[in-house]
């Protein structure tokens, strides 16, 4: 899915209720679109002593000039703020700070259930208080990212991920202070937008000051801009002697092949084979399946099972428990009346109990299904 993280996205993956929400606490602000590098941002801002600086991306990819104006942007009294899954590295490693991002699992690792990893993950926000954190969970991929023992290196812990590990930081550089979070899906539609987790970016953005003089939100890195340096694997072939001979040496190969070896040959005359009627193979088929073994119970628990599916890869709905909540985010999603969803999964769960289902129930089963195959 397109975790786009755009202000103007309502979709799952969108930023716009986070925009939202930064741009009603900095209301009485300056807040602005950067949708340039930072390099020609700043040139116009370089005086700025209390200006906020927010980038939400899936990664974030700055050059060389990039990094070191940031730097200068948050030593001269300005804060900034990433959320990203990749964090550009000589940023991390100019500020001492090791992050870990998600381990790769073989097929053997995961657990064996129809969802595949995804599962209720969790974060919450430090409070400054003695309450313990609110956990605010949503139906996802685990938040694996963290920081390496971040405080270490004088950075403040600010959040945790499900584990415990910290995935939400700050830490002082000059007069200002940088915010890193490696989870920005905290920060989508589809984590704020369910259940109470709006609170979630209430804590996350409370620990920002509360008045600033100037807001930039990021429209520039979100989508992996990065000018005047190229990231493409050319550049990595390029920058490794032995890569660079290596790429040299099959380009040499492939204009020798195409030189003396790709001369046009006959094609090879496929065999013609004889024409078979596939249909009747296909009518003995369903009739043998359907009309034959009559086995409408097990059609049924089929249909339920794709059924149950659809909705969790376009709903984006958890199945596992089929509660009151559910029926109503369902309804709410889908369009149906609540009653009436409310209705059909009785005849579903009336159909899975059931010894016997007839063809007219089976008949009914599908009509009613498709007001929510969408």
């Amino acid at each position: 899915m397109n975790r786009s993280y755009s202000k103007r996205s309502k979709k799952p993956f969108g930023a716009y209720v986070a925009y939202s929400m930064l741009s009603t606490k900095y209301r009485l602000s300056t807040f602005l679109s950067a949708s340039k590098p930072f390099t020609e941002t700043y040139q116009f801002n370089n005086e700025t002593t209390n200006g906020l600086y927010v980038i939400i991306a899936k990664r974030v990819l700055l050059t060389e000039k990039d990094k070191d104006l940031l730097l200068e942007f948050v030593s001269n009294g300005n804060q900034l703020f990433i959320a990203a899954e990749y964090i550009d590295e000589q940023l991390l490693d100019k500020l001492e700070i090791e992050p870990q991002y998600y381990t790769v699992k073989s097929i053997f690792q995961q657990q064996a259930d129809t969802v595949g990893p995804m599962r209720y993950t969790a974060v919450s926000v430090k409070r400054t208080d003695s309450i313990k954190p609110q956990q605010y969970n949503f139906f996802y991929f685990p938040f694996d990212a963290h920081f390496v023992r971040p405080e270490e290196k004088g950075a403040v812990v600010l959040g945790t991920n499900d584990e415990a590990s910290p995935n939400y930081i700050s830490l002082q550089h000059g007069n200002g202070r940088i915010y890193l979070h490696l989870n920005p899906e905290a920060f989508s539609n589809y984590f704020l937008l369910s259940k109470q987790n709006k609170a979630y970016a209430e804590e996350a953005f409370s620990y920002l000051p509360k008045e600033r003089s100037i807001v930039y939100w990021d429209d520039y890195y979100r989508i992996g801009s990065a000018p005047n340096e190229s990231f493409s694997m050319f550049d990595v072939f390029l920058k490794n002697e032995m890569l660079k001979w290596g790429l040299f040496l099959a380009m040499a190969l492939l204009v020798l092949y195409i030189a003396f070896a790709s001369k046009r040959r006959q094609r090879m005359i496929p065999l013609k084979t004889v024409n078979s009627n596939d249909s009747i193979s296909f009518v003995e088929t369903i009739g043998r399946l359907y009309l034959q073994k009559k086995d409408n119970v097990n059609i049924a628990h089929k249909m339920t099972t794709y059924f149950l599916e659809y909705i969790r890869t376009h709903y984006y709905l958890n199945t596992a428990q089929l509660s009151a909540e559910f029926m109503s985010s369902l309804s709410r999603k889908s369009g149906v009346a609540e009653t009436e969803v409310k209705d059909f999964f009785r005849f579903i769960q009336q159909l899975q109990e059931s010894y016997k289902v007839t063809d007219e129930e089976l008949l009914e089963y599908n009509n009613r299904m498709q007001q929510f195959l969408k």
